[in-house]
């Protein structure tokens, strides 16, 4: 005998009626008293919606949802301008506003250089077009997002808006052109002054009282290399003379700061970095670099030269102006034209290695220096924009795979996949493309500058989620919302 059940059912448009649960049966029985009582089951429902300003044909509408907020320099107009990235169901959205009371720039004499996160403070750097004495410096700016933490996470709240902490724009702060932040602090290389300027929390419990204190090292156009427990090493650029190839070493965990500087065997220097206790140096012919560990006042560390070719015309042997580092990498540009590479020092072997990998960025473009993301997946990438120099052709974006096989060699590292992009504007150090790395690890934001946009792309495919339009000439730019890494 085989049990007889009913089919709950909704009376719909449907030709047959809608299942809510299977029950096996060999035919359906509807009663008087089921039919009642899921008639009044579809009204309830609906005076349900319409009390809650929902009608029966439109779903409700879904709130915003901040993913990230975006502070970026806008040159056109001198000013910094920020927005909240916004996912409003399947759309993405950043609405640009101002922030008030920054100090005002004159955009023919004065220009934004580098900026760097400290926690959830922002430190902007001004250069001006007299060595200083015009007006340079520095602001710090409360990004307004606040992270609470929830044992391995953080949640970011943004109610507050960005607000100016203080500002420090005068003639005597030495014109800074590059910014660091290493060790828990932003480090401003006050060129002019021939020294840097650390910036750090006065009270770590006090997220909105900055103290700064100067440092005499390097000189003209100063680079950094910021070790461990507070050693720095600050360059000079000059490529002869008394100071050509010198590097001041300035140990700040003495008292008094301990000075003594070393002579490199290569000249030009623009670029130095720090890693694993190892120093390298962009000299105008390849790389040097030493053991920090070995660094004394009385004999200079054993010093290593890697060469990287040199261009098959000029016969100018190849260089380097600026290093990015992630996990035992030091990651670098390098080459001309067709022979343009990604470089990759490895600090875990002895001595470090260097593999290569060949980018054309394309006929008069220059590859930029690598920015690097250990993304969500675990996956290691670089991404190299190709700048336009002499010619107006597409420019690119080139997604590095660094290793595929997670071995942690690169000598298996491949182009993962590219993206043709907007127009950089070049004027200067400024009008670059810039990447920030959105704190999901799976997104990144792009600026464009000569198109007066700003992109979100995606980390793994390379595709272009969303083009907003925000004006001016957007360069430079930083994401809040997630842990600042080093």
């Amino acid at each position: 005998m085989q049990p007889n059940f009913t089919y709950p059912y909704i009376a719909s448009s449907h030709k047959t009626p809608m299942i809510l649960h299977s029950h096996y049966t060999t035919r359906p029985v509807y009663s008087l008293r089921f039919r009642m009582l899921t008639s009044l089951s579809v009204l309830a429902l609906a005076v349900s919606q319409v009390c809650n300003g929902q009608s029966l044909e439109s779903p409700p509408t879904p709130l915003p949802s901040k993913f990230a907020r975006i502070l970026w320099q806008d040159t056109q107009s001198g000013s910094l301008r920020w927005a909240n990235l916004e996912r409003i169901g399947t759309q993405w959205d950043l609405k640009p506003k101002e922030i008030q009371g920054l100090p005002n720039l004159n955009t023919e004499r004065q220009q934004f250089s580098q900026m760097q996160r400290l926690n959830d403070t922002l430190i902007v750097a001004v250069r001006d077009d007299a060595q200083g004495t015009f007006g340079s410096g520095w602001f710090a700016i409360d990004s307004g997002v606040i992270l609470e933490s929830h044992d391995d996470h953080y949640h970011a709240h943004f109610s507050l808006t960005p607000t100016l902490l203080e500002s420090h724009i005068d003639e005597q702060q030495g014109n800074p052109a590059h910014v660091y932040r290493a060790n828990g602090e932003v480090l401003l290389a006050n060129d002019s002054k021939n020294g840097f300027t650390s910036i750090a929390f006065a009270d770590p419990s006090n997220p909105r009282k900055l103290t700064s204190n100067f440092f005499t090292g390097g000189g003209t156009h100063i680079t950094l290399a910021n070790c461990e427990h507070q050693l720095h090493l600050a360059t000079w650029p000059d490529k002869e003379g008394q100071n050509a190839g010198r590097v001041d070493v300035v140990d700040r965990k003495s008292s008094p700061e301990t000075n003594f500087q070393i002579t490199l065997p290569k000249s030009g220097l623009h670029g130095a970095s720090y890693l694993n206790h190892l120093a390298f140096f962009a000299p105008s012919d390849g790389i040097i670099w030493f053991d920090t560990r070995d660094l004394s006042s009385k004999a200079a560390p054993a010093l290593h030269h890697i060469p990287l070719g040199a261009d098959p015309h000029s016969k100018r042997p190849y260089r380097t102006g600026a290093f990015n580092t992630m996990e035992n990498l030091v990651l670098f540009q390098s080459g001309t034209e067709k022979q343009s590479f990604l470089g990759m020092i490895n600090t875990a072997t002895t001595p470090p290695s260097l593999n290569t990998l060949v980018i054309d960025p394309g006929q008069g473009l220059a590859l930029s220096t690598p920015f690097c993301i250990l993304a969500a997946n675990g996956k290691k990438y670089a991404w190299i924009a190709s700048h336009r120099k002499e010619s107006g052709n597409q420019e690119m974006l080139t997604a590095v795979e660094l290793d595929p096989n997670n071995d942690g060699n690169t000598q298996d590292a491949i182009v993962h996949r590219t993206l043709p992009i907007g127009a950089s504007a070049i004027r200067g150090h400024s009008g670059y493309h810039d990447v920030t790395f959105l704190p999901d690890g799976r997104t990144a934001c792009i600026s464009m500058p000569g198109d007066g946009e700003i992109w979100l792309v995606s980390v793994y495919g390379l595709e272009v989620l969303a083009k907003f339009p925000v004006g001016g000439t957007p360069t430079r730019l930083v994401s809040f919302g997630g842990v600042a890494h080093e």
